[in-house]
């Protein structure tokens, strides 16, 4: 009896053996958490909220994740793939929200993926971020409805298709309809392609080089926002060395000029360069960023008093260490005339406008 049972059991055992076996699930994720010491021009600011103090220190939780992956082989070349990653906060309660989460098929002619995705541009330089996800990524902050840095979005609604790769060279393209988004013109909801993106990168031995363009007007409730951009990278032996331009819609800046007829949004430009040495199992690294809008634009002086500037600079310098390939501590200086990645000065309900702030972050990080 007791056999019997035992070869009923494996005989139902084998049908989910076999499946698991062609469909491949994997388990990652990212732990990254900072602490920082921050100051700022707000001590002298009139308009500062009350309370408001010039430094402070904070524990920041920067892009923790947790990701399920996985894909099936659907025979001649093609797989099915799905995605579900979360972004989490080690020190502010456990907050969640979605990153890249999507379903698609893969082939030898290339990955047709929908959901919740980078955008093309977005991809297109996003190796060119050497402290990407810390206080200096080149996202910068955002203060008062400016943004300062690049401007990287990740899509709800995207369909999009990742070309293969052909001698160094793949094509991406996305498209966003707008039923769920915020189209100013009645008549132009539901539109398939409400936004769309679109890039390039090409990648030779040490040489890299991104390249895109999207329009997102109906992301920005109608209003005109589209911007493009170009990098290039160069890796040689332990050095290297890159630069990203972006030339932008004022939309996505969110600052008008009260001057102009209409009171149109300012456009403006950034562009960064930064390099990195490796030495054992350290890197120190250094970068330089200037955002330039084509007006002037409110900001506080950094005597504290209201004025109006049509740039401002950020730059930073660090040093990895990594124990392991998937552990490391970091130490990073960044200074910008305007607002910092995560800096703590932002949070909703300060309404003051950007000023300069620096900041001293030692970071860890760990990879699963």
């Amino acid at each position: 009896m007791k056999k019997k049972l035992l070869t009923l059991a494996v005989a139902a055992a084998l049908p989910m053996a076999t499946q698991a076996a062609n469909a491949e699930v994997t388990i990652y994720g990212q732990i990254h958490a900072s602490i920082d010491y921050l100051n700022a021009d707000q001590d002298t600011i009139t308009a500062a909220p009350a309370g408001s103090n010039s430094s402070l220190w904070d524990v920041t939780s920067r892009a923790t994740r947790l990701g399920f992956k996985g894909s099936e082989d659907l025979g001649n070349g093609m797989k099915m793939i799905w995605k579900i990653e979360t972004q989490m906060s080690l020190t502010d309660g456990g907050t969640f929200g979605f990153r890249n989460t999507y379903i698609g098929l893969s082939g030898d002619w290339g990955t047709f993926l929908y959901g919740r995705h980078d955008t093309p541009v977005k991809m297109s330089t996003g190796r060119l971020d050497i402290f990407g996800d810390t206080i200096a990524d080149y996202n910068a902050g955002n203060q008062n409805g400016l943004n300062g840095g690049f401007v990287d979005v990740r899509a709800n609604d995207a369909i999009a298709y990742v070309s293969p790769n052909f001698s160094g060279l793949t094509l991406v393209g996305a498209i966003v309809p707008d039923a769920d988004a915020g189209e100013a013109d009645a008549d132009e909801r539901g539109d398939f392609a409400g936004a769309y993106s679109i890039a390039a990168m090409y990648s030779n031995g040490g040489l890299f080089i991104g390249a895109g363009y999207e329009n997102l007007d109906n992301l920005n409730s109608g209003a005109d926002a589209s911007h493009w951009r170009i990098g290039v990278g160069y890796d040689f032996g332990d050095f290297h060395i890159g630069g990203v331009y972006q030339d932008a819609d004022g939309a996505i800046a969110g600052d008008r000029d009260p001057a102009t007829a209409g009171n149109q949004f300012v456009d403006w430009k950034t562009y960064t360069i930064n390099g990195s040495y490796k030495f054992g199992n350290n890197v120190v690294k250094a970068m330089w960023m200037r955002s330039d809008w084509d007006d002037d634009i409110a900001v506080y002086e950094d005597d504290g008093t209201p004025g109006a500037d049509d740039k401002f600079d950020s730059w930073a310098i660090g040093l990895d260490h990594n124990f392991s390939k998937r552990s490391k501590v970091y130490v990073i200086y960044a200074n910008s005339d305007m607002a910092l990645h995560g800096s703590n000065f932002n949070r909703p309900g300060n309404t003051n406008l950007a000023r300069e702030q620096s900041a001293f972050s030692l970071g860890m990080v760990h990879k699963f």
